[in-house]
């Protein structure tokens, strides 16, 4: 094909999302499974997340069955004049001290009987306990945490000699669209890299966006180097459960690098059993079934080797600054050469952190 540029198309954009797109999705996984979504407007993307107040923390003390002061964890779930329940003891919280983080009960409530309390049991927030006639109770407001990210720019030069557009090149058409569809694909991978591994930071020029390792803080399992379980995924799939992670559906799935895809699809092998028409062994696993749901396990090499995550694409996005997605603008012909330009720009936006988790430190 001979492509012929004309003086209309010189500094114009021509966007090449799609062709980004339709590029090697074993290059760049987390491009493929999240796509592209709208846009945003500044620089500094900015969002709000709401979530509402704690209903569990652990007594970090130990308390004989008479104590009537206990030391928790977190005071956030606690409020006057609430049941609460340890073990099969109910009990009614009177006042907070959130400096000491400590509250104050009544022990035996509504006749359950009082027991000694073991160091980090979970104790729970049931009700309010509501009275006949009361006052209207005093109302809480949890404020809306504010979370942001930078745009981050993706940028790549094409440049062709005349000499080299006019001599023949084997299986090459056009070599300028053949050196743009390679600078395509290195910039796509370098997005990926930065969905992945980035690193907040703005020096007033350049800025980096932040990656989904770095913003999944909250449900982090260390596996100092242990082989991969089932226990083990149970266990993250558990801890975003239990932080309402499954409240809204979601679509969960495994990334994992090469190395754990074929550990865990060696995981059941031991009780892998063949009927006689069949004439291959071995297995692949390309989702798994637990307690939570069925999960999609996707092969990332862009992870690190020891790590995988469990992450919900309906809440990350990958999302251009305005009119900023990837496109290319031909710079025209300067001396003997042609020479073009591709530019993207893009933030990724993960909201409710404490909804995704991560493995680290696998063998």
């Amino acid at each position: 094909m001979t492509l012929i540029y004309n003086q209309d198309l010189i500094g114009k954009k021509q966007s090449v999302v799609d062709e980004i797109l339709l590029l090697n999705p074993n290059q760049t996984p987390m491009i493929n499974l999240l796509g592209f979504s709208e846009p945003v407007t500044a620089t500094t993307h900015v969002w709000y997340e709401d979530e509402v107040f704690a209903t569990k923390s652990t007594v970090t003390t130990a308390a004989a069955a008479d104590v009537t002061e206990l030391v928790v964890a977190d005071v956030e779930a606690f409020r006057g004049d609430i049941v609460v329940k340890v073990d099969e003891e109910l009990m009614l919280v009177q006042s907070v001290d959130p400096a000491a983080k400590k509250i104050t009960v009544v022990r035996g409530y509504s006749g359950t009987t009082p027991v000694a309390i073991k160091a980090n049991t979970e104790i729970e927030v049931l009700f309010v306990r509501g009275e006949e006639g009361a006052e209207a109770r005093q109302a809480r407001y949890k404020q809306r945490q504010r979370a942001e990210n930078y745009t981050q720019i993706f940028d790549e030069s094409v440049e062709v000699s005349g000499t080299a557009e006019t001599v023949a090149q084997y299986g090459i058409s056009n070599l300028y669209e053949y050196e743009k569809a390679k600078k395509e694909l290195e910039l796509a991978l370098q997005l990926e890299k930065a969905v992945i591994n980035g690193i907040m930071f703005d020096d007033g020029k350049v800025r980096q966006m932040r990656g989904i390792r770095n913003f999944i803080q909250t449900n982090v399992t260390d596996a100092a180097n242990a082989d991969i379980t089932i226990q083990m995924l149970n266990d993250i799939s558990q801890a975003v459960y239990s932080k309402g992670g499954f409240a809204s559906g979601g679509q969960y799935a495994f990334v994992v690098p090469a190395k754990q895809k074929r550990k865990i699809s060696d995981l059941q092998n031991d009780k892998l059993r063949l009927v006689q028409s069949e004439t291959a062994r071995g297995q692949v696993v390309d989702y798994i079934v637990n307690d939570f749901g069925k999960f999609q396990v996707v092969m990332n090499d862009n992870l690190k080797s020891d790590e995988l995550l469990f992450i919900d694409t309906n809440r990350i996005k990958i999302r251009p600054l305005g009119d900023r997605a990837f496109h290319h603008k031909l710079l025209g012909v300067t001396g003997d050469r042609t020479q073009g330009m591709l530019v993207g720009e893009y933030s990724l936006e993960l909201t409710q952190e404490k909804a995704h988790a991560r493995i680290k430190g696998l063998a």
